[in-house]
């Protein structure tokens, strides 16, 4: 039954995954997302369409640099007004901006008929939550549970580099990194932005192991990479980049494979080349049900190609996607992702399985999960709300040795219920291991 389960299991998430790039082409030719009924740039009445900017102004709070905000606009002073062009400044300046710009634009009538001015008032933020963590601003985002936040310092030239910083805290892992991003390719007519990222991080994460004893092993992982960016408004994203991770285990994590480096007899290194493509809602968490957000995927593809001291090769590949169908005012979710590994892996590395209903996640060399919930009335309640979900995920160990972690896929279903209010999530899932409480930002689930 269980082997049944998984291969059903493996086959429909395969199928999300290969399915999403069509999805959100056919997504974007059938039901385009316009910015201008996000409640965001303003809505041109038919005298100020068509009409001559005869000046722009600019009122900037926070630490910015008007040559800098200048980068991300197509309108210029002489140009005639368009509503298209108001929306492309206005994406530019959000998306672009990795979330830190909050923009603002007044038209008021010019001196004579048919011109008008433009006063743009912008803010910049410098602490803004994590709620994106798989999608949008990688890597200014984590991909785990958790509650964290992003600072931010002033740009540093006229391009617009700064250092930044987040932090991750869960019970599962914590997370920090520090960053300097360079944006040395802004074009706003086609809405792209090129930036170059080089950072350190580090973390400790947790393994909960049944063999020989039932204990907790914390490991911890800290390196170094330096990354290519490539983002536009609508939410796509390619990202590729080099990177060195040190990692060990206070203890013997209890996997035994051939498919296992033990990090806990000798600290683990590797030199690791990655890539990977994205699309996410280019719309705030609280805005992800259709129209404004249908489909959001991320794939990654690592290679840990030896060299630099480097103590075992593997490769992993990554999918998540998620999919937004509207029900009436409700939304119905369909959240599936896998991570496939091959080679040699460091148990202090292993990939994990999450469900709300379990106090741990399901750790191996390989894991997948699926949820599907419906979000009741979604579309009037923007303030509170509930969910009703249920989700499976499973993991498995290549090559296992031991009958603690097999080497087929063991799945660990859960159903439950979720309160939604304002940015907070609170959910309780019943699965095998009983009844369990949890709560996150609203933004860093799917």
């Amino acid at each position: 039954m269980n082997r049944f389960l998984s291969r059903t299991g493996a086959f429909a998430i395969t199928v999300i995954l290969v399915l999403a790039p069509w999805i959100a082409h056919a997504q974007t030719i059938n039901a385009p997302v316009t910015l201008s009924n996000l409640n965001g740039p303003p809505t041109l009445t038919p005298a100020e369409t068509g009409a001559t900017v005869e000046d722009i102004s600019f009122e900037i709070y926070g630490e910015l640099k008007l040559v800098t905000v200048k980068r991300y606009l197509t309108i210029k002073q002489g140009t005639r007004l368009e509503q298209s062009a108001v929306d492309q400044d206005y994406a530019n300046l959000l998306r672009l901006g990795d979330y830190r710009y909050r923009p603002r634009l007044v038209v008021e009538p010019g001196s004579t008929a048919d011109t008008v001015r433009l006063h743009w008032i912008i803010t910049s933020r410098w602490l803004l939550p994590t709620e994106h963590p798989f999608y949008a601003n990688a890597p200014l985002s984590a991909a785990i549970q958790g509650v964290g936040f992003i600072v931010n310092g002033p740009p540093m030239d006229s391009h617009g580099s700064y250092f930044s910083a987040y932090t991750q805290l869960s019970k599962r892992a914590n997370l920090g990194r520090f960053l300097y991003t360079m944006p040395f390719q802004v074009n706003p007519d086609s809405g792209t932005e090129s930036s170059l990222v080089v950072d350190t991080f580090g973390g400790k994460g947790v393994f909960r192991t049944s063999v020989p004893t039932a204990i907790n092993v914390y490991s911890w992982n800290a390196g170094e990479e330096a990354l290519f960016l490539s983002q536009r408004t609508n939410g796509d994203q390619f990202e590729g980049g080099l990177r060195v991770v040190h990692t060990t285990n206070e203890a013997w994590s209890g996997l035994e494979a051939p498919s296992i480096y033990r990090t806990d007899l000798a600290p683990g290194r590797a030199t690791q080349l990655a890539a990977g493509l994205s699309h996410a809602c280019p719309v705030p968490a609280v805005r992800w049900y259709p129209p404004f957000c249908n489909v959001q995927y991320r794939f990654i593809v690592t290679d840990a190609i030896g060299g630099l001291g480097a103590t075992s090769t593997y490769q992993s590949y990554f999918g998540d996607v998620a999919r937004y169908w509207a029900v009436g005012p409700s939304t119905f979710v369909v959240h599936a992702n896998a991570t496939r590994t091959g080679g040699v892996i460091p148990d202090s590395f292993v990939n994990c399985a999450v469900v709300r209903g379990y106090p741990k996640g399901f750790c191996g060399t390989d894991s997948q999960g699926l949820t599907a919930e419906y979000r009741i009335n979604e579309a009037h309640f923007k303030n509170f709300e509930f969910v009703l979900f249920s989700e499976d995920a499973a993991s498995r160990v290549r090559q296992s040795a031991n009958t603690n972690a097999l080497s087929y896929f063991t799945w660990h279903p859960d159903s439950g219920i979720g309160v939604i209010f304002h940015l907070l999530r609170i959910d309780y899932a019943y699965g095998k291991a009983g009844g369990r409480l949890t709560f996150e930002l609203r933004g860093q689930t799917f």
